[in-house]
This record gives C-alpha cells, structure tokens and sequence, in this order.
C-alpha cells in the first residue's frame, strides 16, 4: 500500500514540482550541490595529475574534503546573511553583495587550504607559505566568484517566478470579478425586474425613457465585456460606467436609490483596475438599500491626496456588524483588496469602517497614473 501511495506521488510528480518552487529548497539545495560537484572535479583532477613530491602518509582526500568544506561552511553564513535563512530575500544589491562577499571570503578560504594540512600532518617541518592572492585566485578563488553568479542566478529566477505568480494571480482575480460581475448582471431576478421595469415603461407609453433604460443596459454590458481583465480603465469611463449601472437600479428602487458623485475636477484620466469599484457598489446595494423601507444614499467621492488616488463609497444604511468591519461583505471586498496589493504592492489598499450615527465607509487608495493615450469607451453611454 505505501509503495504504491509513494510510486503515484513520484509519477504525478508532485510533490517535487512543489518543492521545486520553494527558493528554501532550491538554493540550498544548489548550495551543497554545487560544493558536492566541486569537490568531485578537485578529486578527478588531483587523481589525473598528483603531486610529484607526493607524501606517502598524508590524507590528501579528507584534506581535499575539510578545504571544500570549509568552503561550503563560509559561503552557507554568507547566503543566510545576505538572502536569509529561508533565502526568500533577494534584489540588485543583495544579488551583488553575493558576489561580491563571495570574492570577498578569498583570504579566509586561502587560510583554510594552509590550515587543514598542518592540523592533519603536525609533524611537518615546512614552515607555512601563503599562495600570494591573485594565484590564489586562478587555482582555488575563482570557484567562490562562479558560487556568487549561481546563488545571483537562482535569486534572479525566483524573483521572476514571484512576479510572474502574482501577474498570473492578478489576472486569475480580475477575471473573476469580471465574472462575478457579468453573473450578477445577468441573474434572472435582475433581468427580470430590469425587463419588466421596461415593459412598463412601454406599456405606459413611455417610450423615450424604455429606449434610454435599454441602451443604459446594453451600453453597461457591452462596457463590462470589453474590458480586459486586467486593464486599467480612466477614472472617467470607470464612473460612467458604474453610474449607469446604479441608474439601472434606480429603475427597480424609484426614489428608494438616491445616488450622489462628487469628483475632483482633473482626476478624469487617471487609471484604475478596470471594474473594481463593482463588487463594492453591489455591495451597498444589497446591505445598504435593499433591506431598508426607506432606501438610502450612495455616495461615491474621488480626491487627490498628493501622489495617492483616494475613492471612498459612502452609504447611510445599517453598517457592519460589530464584528464585521474587518472581515467585509462577503468575498467581494477581500477580492478588491488582494488585487490592489497585487498590482500596486504596499503603495495601494481597501478599508472598510462604520459611519456615525449610522452607515459604512469604503476607502480604497492607489498612485496615481494618468492615461496618456485617449482610450474609446465601449458602447454608447447615451
């Protein structure tokens, strides 16, 4: 039973594609195998041409082994220093420092050849000669500069893998809350109250604003659909979009719904992920109007704080449970949240806080980056 739980682990090759992402795993990994090689490659060349003046009672391999190892031990010190004990550190300079505090450790290496021989022969009366540096070098130096480029390597990739996971992890979210968006839209019971809110209006004869409910849903779709996943749209187009998207629901909710923009002027171009005030909007919808028999106000405010995009979506509805603010509504907020840090790292954020007497405030912040090149908006917003 456990040979075969261990042969289907080996054949799925799982569990060494995960350890394989692990920079612990890997750079140490490297680290003794690199020493490993090199002590084989000393042996294979000190076999194929040994000294002339061999001694016949000196352990030249264990001597060949204490050297390589000390080699090992110096530069293990220098890697947990420089990239830390999990070696998860890493960065232009850190990669240089390996390097270079390798080529650094040349004197201490240099005393190790001289010192193992004379601990394992005492008795020898040659008096101790150090290799003058730049011969050290050619012989023995040149192994730690080739450690240093290995170990700068191996940061380098995993720095790319890191960057590339949280492409890819940012990608995957924005697509899901696209979605997330695009199945809301096109739930039944929203379709359903759109569609008839429109069938009414036709009915009443009301033809003008039918047509214009019609084209605020199409245009909003449309706008949704066209966007990339991981896009940034203007400031501009992301608020039009999301105003016609309350202005569809204020066509369920009448005077329930009442909605309040209040934008610094100059902030049209700037950039944001595409749709990512939407989960926050739908959220108010749901907690902030839909329970309440007298609806309520949304607002929604962009300002510039220095180099920083602030948005805040306000309500005036029940609020968090007490225990609540932290956590959010539901997975939206938390989706929201985690793209921000993924795209803009500790530069951007979300929090989420009560209002008094009553309410709840949703703040999300970004740098600000400005649209060079005019993008067409999707569909018409008439």
């Amino acid at each position: 039973m456990i040979g075969r739980v261990r042969s289907r682990m080996f054949k799925d090759g799982s569990l060494v594609s995960e350890a394989l992402r692990e920079p612990a795993v890997v750079r140490w990994g490297a680290h003794v195998l690199f020493w490993a090689a090199y002590f084989l490659f000393r042996t294979a060349a000190a076999h194929a041409d040994p000294p002339s003046t061999k001694l016949p009672d000196f352990p030249y391999d264990l001597n060949r082994a204490l050297a390589v190892g000390s080699y090992m031990a110096m530069t293990g010190i220098l890697l947990a220093l420089i990239a830390g004990p999990r070696t998860d550190k890493s960065g232009p300079w850190r990669n240089l420092g390996l390097i270079v505090g390798a080529l650094a450790l040349a004197p201490l290496t240099e005393w190790a050849e001289e010192f193992w021989p004379r601990l394992l022969m005492p008795h020898l009366n040659e008096p101790s000669q150090m290799t003058p540096l730049i011969s050290y070098y050619f012989m023995f130096g040149w192994v730690l500069m080739l450690w240093g480029l290995v170990q700068a390597l191996l940061a380098y990739h995993f720095e790319i893998v890191a960057q590339s996971r949280a492409v890819a992890r940012a990608q995957s979210l924005a697509y899901d809350a696209q979605l997330r968006m695009l199945h809301y839209q096109i739930n039944p019971h929203f379709l359903f109250n759109t569609l008839n809110a429109i069938s009414t209006l036709v009915l009443d004869k009301r033809t003008e604003l039918a047509e214009a409910m019609l084209m605020r849903l199409s245009g909003f779709l449309r706008y949704s659909l066209d966007r990339q996943p991981t896009e940034l749209a203007a400031l501009s187009a992301e608020l039009e979009a999301q105003r016609k998207y309350l202005e569809i629901e204020q066509t369920r909710f009448g005077d329930k719904l009442r909605v309040r923009f209040d934008v610094e002027p100059g902030l049209e171009r700037a950039r944001l992920p595409s749709l990512i005030l939407q989960p926050i909007l739908e959220n108010a919808i749901r907690y902030a109007i839909t329970p309440s028999a007298d609806g309520g106000e949304i607002s929604v405010s962009a300002r510039r704080d220095g180099g920083t995009l602030r948005i805040r979506v306000d309500d005036d509805g029940p609020g968090f449970a007490p225990e609540a603010p932290k956590r959010g509504r539901g997975v939206g907020l938390a989706n929201a949240r985690e793209r921000l840090m993924l795209i803009y790292g500790d530069q951007a954020g979300l929090s989420a806080e009560n209002l008094k007497p009553h309410g709840c405030r949703i703040e999300l912040w970004l740098p600000i980056e400005e649209e060079r090149v005019a993008r067409t908006v999707a569909p018409s917003f008439s």
